[in-house]
């Protein structure tokens, strides 16, 4: 029954890191201006940081993102400020006076960071269902019920601080890759290639077009080379280089399914910490996560 069991797991893993893949990779391919805002992980931590205060501060439990604030939970100040900057530009936020404090702006996310946040969740939560995390249907509400996207978002912040931390301190593939520009995005690329050859895993071999997926990242073709070699020093993969095919390695799948499992779990638990937020009466505000 154990062994029963470790090979149900398996296919449930497999078909939700495919599903990760193809879900995931599709929202990047194309966006330059994306991939060039949220490229690197501590941009991404950053907003990500920011949403959830913002709708803690929408359901009373939080105060109003500021960059002081942001600054003081993860350093960085220069770096973020220019950050925060870019965002502003691009519309995913706007600075407003603190009502208390002119001398200080609050950042308000705006749509469209609070809906790409929200579909990239919902993505990793349909991961987490099929991999038997999660109960099936959390996705549908989470993008259908305004007021649980709200309080989700919200609760994702014990989410947030494990991933920053795990990224900071590990030393899985994972986190490898995601410490280059479009890393992760680069690792997903491998993976969907992977599980798309059939065979076992020791004999999948497949052919990378890496200049395709540097046009498609809107990263040069030179930057993508260098991440695959690096990553074959690592022991990730190895190269064929006379035909130009590459295959995964057992450590850089075992890394990888560590990390997504435990991330698709910490999924999971931010669904229940999002039932069991309440807000002080009078302060709970919805249709802000549209």
């Amino acid at each position: 029954m154990d062994v029963l069991r470790a090979r149900m797991d398996d296919l449930a893993y497999e078909d939700a890191i495919r599903y990760c893949a193809n879900s995931i990779l599709p929202m990047h391919f194309g966006e330059k201006l994306i991939n060039k805002i949220f490229g690197r992980n501590l941009q991404s931590h950053a907003a990500g940081l920011l949403a959830v205060m913002h709708c803690e501060a929408e359901l009373g439990i939080g105060e109003r993102p500021t960059l002081t604030r942001i600054q003081g939970e993860m350093g960085r100040s220069r770096t973020l400020s220019s950050f925060f900057a870019l965002l502003r530009f691009a519309r995913f936020i706007e600075a407003v006076d603190h009502p208390e404090d002119r001398r200080t702006k609050v950042l308000l996310a705006k749509a469209p960071l609070l809906d790409g946040l929200k579909t990239w969740l919902a993505h990793h939560m349909t991961c987490a269902e099929v991999a038997g995390l999660l109960p099936t249907g959390m996705t549908h509400k989470l993008q259908t019920d305004e007021d649980f996207s709200l309080r989700y978002i919200a609760a994702a912040r014990l989410m947030f601080d494990r991933v920053r931390a795990h990224l900071a301190h590990g030393d899985d593939a994972w986190c490898w890759f995601d410490n280059f520009d479009c890393g992760d995005r680069m690792a997903l690329a491998l993976l969907r290639a992977h599980y798309e050859h059939p065979g076992e895993p020791e004999t999948r071999w497949f052919l990378l077009e890496t200049r395709q997926l540097a046009d498609r990242l809107g990263i040069s073709h030179s930057h993508v080379r260098n991440v695959l070699n690096g990553a074959e020093v690592r022991g990730f993969v190895v190269q064929d280089r006379r035909t130009h095919h590459v295959a995964l390695t057992e450590l850089m799948l075992d890394d990888i399914r560590n990390y997504h499992l435990s991330f698709w779990s910490w999924v999971a638990d931010s669904a229940d910490q999002a039932t069991s937020i309440v807000p002080p009466p009078g302060e709970h505000a919805i249709a802000v996560v549209r």
